[in-house]
């Protein structure tokens, strides 16, 4: 865990954050700012960059009228990532969770009273990733933190943090901006094909945009279709592990799946007696995009860096066959 701030005032806001950057900034400004704010939201629609702007803005010498100005002392030495009441936790080098021992000492860090003015911002990345014990430690914390402390508290994944959690929690939902937006956001930052981009990030344009660059971006594309072929109509997993690891890490690779998983849920018809649907003949349910989900988070969590990305891809793809083999066999029974 470090006390960095952002290196720069970055754009955020952005444009699709408006609204919840006033809403926000107004509760804050009458002095009515919940101590816990769950920002929640997929990836890639700039949570981060959101948070470690409103932490500057709290700490700015011109709040709330016109923070973060960017002149203060307090501002500069945010933006110098030196300023001694901005605290910022995410995952240790390697890891993929956020450990007790993390919370624990930002706990104690929230705990002494604020060095330049009234408040102490922690921003809290990654949140679905905490483990239980961590989870459990911060509870209390959320329940009296404190005066002037505030929690940003950020999750991809909303359900995986623990309902004790959430509900001590002020909700925020930081949702993906309409296409046009995005587009013309992206178009903005010289993304030359903004729109294959977005298409392969699901409409979440921080990620379009880290794509953008790839040379092979048609065929990132293009993997769509052959994973919809693996998870509807049973194509190979082979081909799917092959084709993906010759374009992508395994990171990328597993959380594009995620996504498309999910979109592939939004766009299913399903009847909410037995929550399947028919897609081209093939039966699909709700269980089964669900388990699909499961498998790739856990896939996620582990620490995969010193194996190859086929490797990977073919275990996780393997386990996803099995559940669609045991879940059809279930159905039948």
């Amino acid at each position: 865990m470090t006390s960095k701030a952002p290196q720069t005032l970055q754009q955020a806001p952005y444009a699709w954050q408006q609204p919840a950057w006033d809403q926000l900034l107004q509760s804050a400004g009458v002095d009515r700012l919940h101590h816990a704010n769950l920002l929640a939201g997929p990836a890639g629609v700039g949570k981060l960059d959101f948070a470690r702007h409103f932490a500057l803005a709290l700490v700015c010498d011109r709040f709330p009228e016109s923070a973060p100005c960017g002149d203060c002392k307090n501002c500069q030495m945010a933006a110098g990532g030196t300023h001694p009441d901005i605290y910022m936790l995410d995952w240790l080098e390697k890891s993929t969770v956020i450990s007790v021992d993390q919370i624990r000492k930002l706990i104690d860090q929230l705990t002494l009273t604020a060095s330049r003015g009234s408040h102490r911002v922690a921003v809290i990345n990654r949140g679905h990733s905490m483990t239980t014990a961590a989870a459990n430690s911060l509870l209390k914390t959320l329940e009296e933190p404190g005066e002037g402390c505030v929690i940003l508290l950020l999750a991809d994944r909303e359900r995986e943090l623990p309902i004790t959690i959430r509900s001590r929690c002020q909700r925020l939902a930081m949702t993906l901006p309409a296409r046009q937006t995005a587009l013309d956001w992206l178009q903005a930052q010289g993304v030359k094909e903004a729109a294959i981009a977005l298409d392969v990030a699901n409409g979440a344009p921080l990620l379009a945009q880290a794509i953008s660059d790839a040379e092979n971006l048609a065929e990132i594309a293009g993997l769509r279709t052959q994973w919809d072929d693996f998870v509807i109509r049973e194509g190979s997993p082979t081909d799917l592990a092959i084709a993906t690891a010759t374009l992508l890490g395994t990171r990328q690779a597993l959380s594009l799946f995620m996504q498309w998983t999910t979109e592939t849920v939004k766009n299913l018809e399903l009847s909410p007696p037995n929550g399947r649907s028919t897609v081209e003949n093939n039966p699909v349910d709700r269980r089964y995009l669900c388990q699909i989900t499961l498998a790739l988070q856990s896939a996620l969590r582990l620490d995969n860096a010193s194996l190859k990305t086929q490797a990977v891809l073919e275990g996780v793809l393997a386990d996803i066959r099995i559940i669609r083999y045991k879940n059809r066999a279930e159905n039948a029974s």
